[in-house]
């Protein structure tokens, strides 16, 4: 009796942390897993290329990743999985960062490598989330609201690890608060917004394609103690 209950130990031990992580199977082009469908080609080549400098520059890995549904689990628990799991930031530095939206759940969740928790303070993070990211998903313009948030948060890490990195793309204009109860369809821009857009495009450097092929992948790290923030709408 005694024996068997060492084995049932060593099994829960050994097998449901794999259970933890088989959960979560993402494809991932470049630094984003967009499984929920979100966003576009362009926009997915305009982040990467933007999240690809980050990584040449300092090591750190932000993901982008869309869900469906988190299937009866916590946006948390997902978010820390995903970082874990991938192996995001650099060895030694875990200097990743895991930005995540569930749709079906109307939840998202900004998660960050303990290397970057005492140069980023979780403040930082919920402002990002609560004037950059919420008011878009407020409208259901997810896609707007991700390349807004991806390009905060990739400012905002670049800061941190002393780095300089090039943007490509437009990013979004912040939403006015007396804008953001206001509802739109799909991914949209606002309106008043599009010559914002327009003319950022103009002036904007030839978008240059995101090779997948000269990606390495991430960078080994994968250390994840649960700073972060987490919203819904």
């Amino acid at each position: 009796m005694f024996k068997k209950s060492w084995l049932l130990v060593l099994f829960l031990l050994v097998f449901l942390p794999l259970q933890v992580s088989a959960d979560i199977t993402l494809k991932f082009n470049g630094f984003i897993a967009d499984e929920a469908n979100l966003l576009s080609d362009e926009v997915e080549n305009d982040l990467n290329m933007t999240l690809w400098d980050l990584q040449k520059k300092s090591g750190a890995d932000l993901v982008v990743v869309t869900l469906p549904s988190l299937n009866g689990r916590t946006v948390e628990e997902v978010a820390i999985d995903i970082g874990r799991s991938y192996k995001l930031g650099a060895v030694g530095k875990n200097n990743g960062m895991v930005y995540l939206t569930a749709l079906n759940e109307r939840k998202m969740r900004i998660e960050q490598g303990l290397g970057l928790e005492d140069k980023i303070p979780v403040s930082t993070l919920e402002n990002i989330m609560n004037n950059d990211i919420l008011p878009y998903y407020k409208q259901n313009s997810y896609e707007t609201g991700i390349r807004r948030g991806t390009y905060r948060l990739a400012q905002t890490v670049a800061q941190a690890e002393g780095v300089k990195i090039k943007k490509q793309g437009v990013c979004p204009p912040a939403l006015s608060p007396s804008s953001s109860g206001s509802k739109s369809s799909g991914g949209d821009i606002p309106w008043w917004a599009w010559p914002i857009v327009i003319l950022g495009a103009l002036c904007s450097p030839r978008r240059r394609r995101f090779n997948s092929s000269s990606f390495g992948g991430f960078g080994g790290g994968g250390g994840f103690g649960g700073s972060g923030c987490s919203g819904s709408w």
